[in-house]
């Protein structure tokens, strides 16, 4: 609304503008996450009434890996899935983590079977007030104060995630990020959206 107010534009065609750089933003898939990474799922949306734990109707389920040097977290990723069963967490973690990765996760069932191909899995239990994970956690809670904070609600959430993990995966070196994004920009085919 702002940009459409500055610029005395159509507020639908700055939208548009927008969803076209966060389409810039998607992860290339050519640097997974590797050394120490954490993995966990959590799910996005209010509260429903009656509704607890990994139950959901209108809540959308996310999995995030970060990779953690030092005390710090250095990248991460994420993506909607559908559920969190062996094939969704899976095709993830293949995709976003070096096989070799020291990997870290909860005891949930549907990480189990990853076994066989993340040879470094290790499952612990979550601890007190999830205090055997504190980085994840921490992702976790900024992913969701900065969603609330700044857009409130969203409707195409996987667009949101790759614009926050573009920002938080090149914020020690912001002074290419923007080039970087018009670069991709240039780069890329030409995106349509529909409605």
């Amino acid at each position: 609304m702002e940009l459409s107010r500055k610029l005395s534009l159509r507020q639908k065609t700055c939208w548009y503008f927008k969803r076209k750089v966060m389409q810039a933003m998607e992860s290339s898939g050519k640097y997974p996450l590797s050394g120490n990474v954490d993995v966990d799922e959590f799910f996005v949306g209010g509260q429903e009434s009656g509704k607890k734990g990994r139950g959901k109707e209108r809540k959308q389920l996310v999995i995030i890996a970060i990779e953690k040097r030092g005390k710090g977290i250095s990248r991460m990723y994420g993506k909607v899935i559908e559920q969190a069963d062996a094939k969704n967490l899976g095709d993830f973690m293949r995709e976003k983590i070096e096989l070799q990765a020291q990997i870290k996760t909860d005891k949930w069932l549907g990480y189990r079977p990853l076994n066989s191909d993340f040879k470094n899995l290790v499952q612990l239990s979550s601890g007190d007030k999830g205090g055997n994970f504190p980085e994840i956690h921490r992702a976790i809670m900024l992913f969701k104060s900065w969603l609330r904070g700044i857009h409130h609600r969203v409707t195409d959430l996987q667009a949101y995630i790759d614009e926050y993990t573009y920002r938080f995966n090149r914020c020690l070196t912001n002074t290419s990020i923007f080039d970087n994004l018009i670069l991709r920009m240039i780069n890329a085919k030409p995106y349509y959206l529909n409605g």
